[in-house]
């Protein structure tokens, strides 16, 4: 008879902890869980700039450092740099080279001579 009140007892204990467990986890994974967003009410712009732009500002910062400067001309709004087709953003005349440096010639790209 003792073993049978011992199994009793084990039995209760483990209905009271085995609930507290289960909540345990339930909640520690309910704060993993990322906080939904109202969906944008503004303009498409607006809202792909919430995403975009959403990042903390030390790698904005990066991404913004890789290039050494950016013409006046780039900053205006609605211009394109240069609309010749394959001629370079910053030297737009005729007959300008788009890419005036040489590069080696390795026989796997299999380029032309020029």
């Amino acid at each position: 008879m003792s073993s049978a009140s011992f199994l009793l007892a084990m039995f209760l204990v483990a209905m009271f902890i085995v609930p507290s467990i289960v909540g345990a986890i339930v909640e520690q994974r309910v704060r993993w869980v990322p906080k939904t967003t109202a969906p944008c009410q503004g303009s498409i712009e607006e809202c792909m700039e919430e995403g975009e732009f959403g990042m903390d500002s030390e790698s904005h910062r990066r991404i913004l450092a890789t290039s050494q400067y950016i013409s006046y001309k780039a900053l205006q709004r609605n211009t394109v740099p240069c609309s010749r087709r394959g001629a370079s953003y910053y030297n737009c005349k005729p007959g300008a080279e788009a890419n005036p440096y040489t590069r080696g010639c390795p026989s796997i790209t299999r380029c032309r001579n020029s």
